[in-house]
C-alpha cells in the first residue's frame, strides 16, 4: 500500500500552452525529452521535431498524445497496478499577477467526489490573490473534501517565510490541515535559486505551533540544511519526489546525507511521493527504483504509507494494507 503524496492529474500536468511563459524555458528543456518518452517518442525525435517545428507545436502535439494516452481511466488502472491508494492532486494556484481570479477548485472537488478514498485534494494558495484566495482555500477544506494545501514560492516570486503567507498558515493551524510546500531548486529565470530553501520554512514553523509542513522535493541540493531542519521541528515532513530514486540512492549525489537519517532519526517524518507525471517515469519503474533503496522495512512501510496516513488522517489500517 502507497500513498503518493506529491502528484496531480495527467490532464493538469500535460496542458497545451501556445504561447509559453519565457521563464519556463528551463522547464521544458528539462522535462519535455522526459514526456516524449511518457508518449512513446525518443528523446533524439523530440529534439528532431524542435529542429523543424516551433516549441509550442511540438509541446502542442506532444501533449495532445499524452492526455489520450493517459485518460483518467487508463490512469486509475496504472494506479491499481501499482497498489497507489491514495494519489495527489496538487492543485495549485500559479503566477504573480493578482488581477486574476483564484484558480477553480471545484473540478477537482468533483473528483474526489466521484471517487471516494483515491486521492488527496491539496488547495492551492495564491498571496498575490489575498483574501479571495484565502476564501477559496477555506471552502475547499471545509466543504469540498481537500485535505492539504500546496505552495510554490518560486512560482509566487515569495519566499515562504513572507507575511503574505500568514493568513494561510494561520487558517491551515486552525483547521490542524497540512501544506505542502516546493523546497528545492527552481529552472526559472531571473528567480533566485535560493528562493525555495528550507530555511524559509522555520519562521512559520515557529510562529504557528500546530503547522504541519511538507517539505516538497526533499530540500536538495541544501540536503544537510534539511536534515537540521527536521531534527529541531517536529511538525516538519519531507518528500523526494521529482527526483529518480536510483540518484538518490547513488552515493555523490547530494542525498546521501538523507538515506543515513531516513533509516533513524527522520524516520517519522519522511513521506513516499513521486511527480512521476512531470518526471515523464511511469509509476511502476519509478516504485522499483525506490525499492532497491537502502530502507529498513519497518522504515519502508512508515515512508510508503503510515507516515502518510497518520497525518493527513486517513483512517488506514494494517489490515487494510494486508487487503491491498
Amino acid at each position: 500500500m502507497i500513498i503518493d503524496c506529491s502528484n496531480t492529474l495527467p490532464e493538469f500536468a500535460f496542458t497545451e500552452d501556445s504561447n509559453p511563459d519565457p521563464k519556463n524555458e528551463g522547464y521544458v528543456k528539462l522535462f519535455g525529452p522526459r514526456w516524449a518518452q511518457l508518449a512513446g517518442w525518443s528523446k533524439e525525435e523530440f529534439f528532431r521535431k524542435l529542429t523543424i517545428q516551433s516549441q509550442s507545436v511540438v509541446m502542442d502535439e506532444l501533449f495532445s498524445l499524452l492526455k489520450e494516452n493517459y485518460s483518467l481511466d487508463k490512469f486509475l488502472a496504472m494506479l491499481s497496478e501499482s497498489n497507489i491508494t491514495y494519489h495527489a492532486i496538487h492543485n495549485m494556484d500559479y503566477g504573480r499577477d493578482g488581477s486574476e481570479p483564484p484558480v477553480d477548485h471545484d473540478y477537482v472537488a468533483e473528483i474526489i467526489k466521484k471517487y471516494p478514498n483515491r486521492f488527496i485534494g491539496f488547495a492551492g494558495y495564491n498571496p498575490h490573490k489575498g483574501t479571495e484566495s484565502l476564501k477559496v482555500v477555506r471552502k475547499a477544506i471545509t466543504e469540498q473534501g481537500y485535505k492539504a494545501v500546496v505552495l510554490p514560492p518560486y512560482e509566487h516570486g515569495v519566499k515562504a517565510d513572507d507575511r503574505k503567507y500568514y493568513p494561510l498558515y494561520a487558517l491551515c493551524d486552525e483547521h490542524n490541515i497540512p501544506i505542502w510546500i516546493h523546497s528545492s531548486i527552481n529552472y526559472f529565470k531571473e528567480t533566485s535559486v535560493f528562493i525555495d530553501h528550507p530555511s524559509n520554512l522555520e519562521a512559520p514553523l515557529t510562529d504557528f505551533k500546530n503547522l504541519k509542513i511538507i517539505a516538497g522535493h526533499g530540500g536538495w541540493p541544501w540536503i544537510p540544511d534539511m536534515i537540521a531542519m527536521l531534527l529541531k521541528y517536529e511538525n516538519l515532513y519531507v518528500d523526494t519526489s521529482a527526483f529518480r530514486p536510483k540518484y538518490i540512492a547513488e552515493p555523490h549525489t547530494g542525498w546521501d546525507m538523507f538515506m543515513h537519517y531516513a533509516n533513524s532519526l527522520i524516520q517519522e517524518r519522511i513521506v513516499f511521493a513521486s511527480d512521476w507525471l512531470s518526471l515523464g517515469m511511469p509509476i511502476k519503474d519509478y516504485i522499483k527504483e525506490v525499492e532497491t533503496w537502502p530502507l529498513k522495512d519497518s522504515v519502508k512501510e512508515k515512508f510508503y504509507w503510515k507516515n502518510a496516513n497518520k497525518l493527513f488522517k486517513l483512517g488506514l489500517g494494517v489490515e487494510d494494507s494486508v487487503a491491498r
